[in-house]
């Protein structure tokens, strides 16, 4: 019988694999072994206490410890714990869910297809997407256009269109079909800086119509985007992007796929993201804050259209030949009722909107740090850019870890947050968080910046 008596640090490092980790790095700091969470701390298993930053993984909307949200999970685990949905059996959370969700979303979206999280979701978004030019008779079309700073998940497709190149990581053969053009990223413009985004070939979408011309509109199934490319880095695309975007793909007969996995349900103030350009995508996929990461869950919402496809009774073959074991799982479901009701009952987008305003103010000083060349924020995200050069705006060299040294000294300090692609730090908490925690996150990042930095 295996032994207890090691500490959980030492049975990490022997038995658990970390998800975007090095493991070879690992042993020197050791595991953070997290073991309680309470709002918006984190308490480890030493007795030290964290800010949350980054809301777990963008997640965490509500805080941790929420009574109504475990309560929720312990009364449909004592009526129902799990019900499958295929083949035409269900169960009142997911049925309740998807009507609830389809309210949410803008008119022109009103059927859900549930996963257990973001990369399920967007697999099954492409898939959707996919299928549908099948049943139009033009199989041909099957391209996906992503952007460069794109992040969608880590399955199969979805890591091929994740066009972040750390996170393709060294696994051979990638997906078939999938394209990328550069994201709208201002800083760092492909088509050259400064860059205008009224003019600029990128941030106009010019690029992305000129790409889809070249490939083929015959060939392209969708483009795929995000709001707000949380994991590349936080870039916020000029206003009106999306819109252009929806233009360019009717224009063109391309599908359009919003991935709200991480801006979804209220993390820049509103329900979904696609809200401040006022569009209706073809589909659109989210996880995370749905059910604040209290049990895992995601979907995908499909435009009326798409739906009504789905149940023509003309269209052979009729079945869906997609889905997953926790699929609507009604505990998952029954979490997230709950997470919408106090959402709702809170009044969190405006309470979203008000701490923006307070975290946009105190991130602002960052920008006279020297080796920041860079802070972006949409809602309760931001992201701090570090350079080795802000003239130029020089990255550092990726093996110098600057980010990750700067995001371990913050750890260390009171505060977990993530070094994304080593250059840019990010923030991300849940939207519970105080004034005086904002302030405290806000002074350990600066500190932590100064600290590991040639300032330092």
């Amino acid at each position: 019988m295996a032994t207890r008596t090691r500490n959980h640090a030492e049975v990490d490092l022997a038995h658990l694999i970390h998800p975007l980790t090095d493991h070879s790095r690992l042993p020197e700091a050791g595991p953070l072994v997290i073991v309680r969470g309470e709002g918006c701390e984190l308490i480890a298993e030493d007795g030290s206490r964290l800010i949350d930053g980054s809301a777990g993984l963008w997640t965490v909307n509500l805080g941790h410890g929420r009574q109504d949200l475990i309560e929720a999970a312990t009364r449909q685990m004592s009526t129902l714990p799990y019900a499958a949905t295929f083949g035409g059996v269900s169960s009142p959370p997911p049925i309740e869910l998807a009507e609830r969700i389809a309210d949410l979303a803008p008119d022109g979206l009103s059927g859900v297809f549930f996963v257990s999280g973001g990369s399920e979701a967007n697999e099954t978004a492409i898939k959707l997407a996919r299928r549908h030019w099948v049943r139009q008779g033009l199989p041909q079309k099957a391209i996906v256009i992503a952007h460069d700073r794109g992040y969608h998940g880590l399955a199969g497709v979805t890591t091929t269109a994740t066009r972040l190149a750390p996170y393709r990581g060294d696994f051979g053969v990638e997906a078939p079909a999938v394209d990328e053009v550069p994201a709208p990223y201002t800083y760092r413009c492909a088509a050259g800086v400064p860059c205008d985004p009224e003019a600029c070939p990128v941030c106009t979408g010019q690029t992305l119509e000129e790409r889809i011309v070249k490939l083929g509109a015959d060939r392209v199934a969708a483009v795929i985007v995000e709001p707000v490319f949380g994991s590349g880095g936080v870039v916020v695309p000029p206003p009106g992007y999306l819109r252009r975007l929806r233009e360019i793909c009717d224009r063109q007969g391309v599908l359009l796929i919003v991935d709200e996995v991480i801006t979804g349900f209220g993390r820049l103030g509103c329900w979904f993201g696609i809200e401040a350009d006022g569009i209706v995508p073809d589909l659109l996929t989210f996880a995370k804050g749905v059910s604040s990461g209290y049990v895992p869950l995601g979907g995908v919402i499909v435009s009326d259209e798409l739906w009504d496809e789905l149940r023509d009774a003309d269209q052979d073959p009729g079945y869906l030949m997609h889905g997953f074991t926790h699929s609507g799982h009604p505990v998952a479901c029954a979490v997230a009722l709950a997470n919408i009701d106090a959402i709702e009952r809170e009044g969190m987008m405006e309470r979203v909107r008000e701490a923006s305003a307070v975290l946009g103010a105190l991130v602002e000083p960052l920008k006279d740090l020297p080796e920041v060349g860079e802070v972006r924020q949409a809602g309760l995200m931001v992201g701090v850019e570090l350079v080795a050069d802000r003239a130029s705006r020089a990255r550092f060299p990726t093996e110098l870890g600057r980010g990750r040294a700067a995001a371990n000294y913050a750890r260390d300090h009171g505060l977990l947050t993530r070094g994304l692609l080593d250059d840019i730090l990010c923030l991300a908490p849940p939207f519970t968080i105080s004034s005086e925690q904002m302030e405290r996150a806000v002074s350990i990042l600066a500190e932590s910046i100064i600290e590991t930095g040639d300032q330092g």
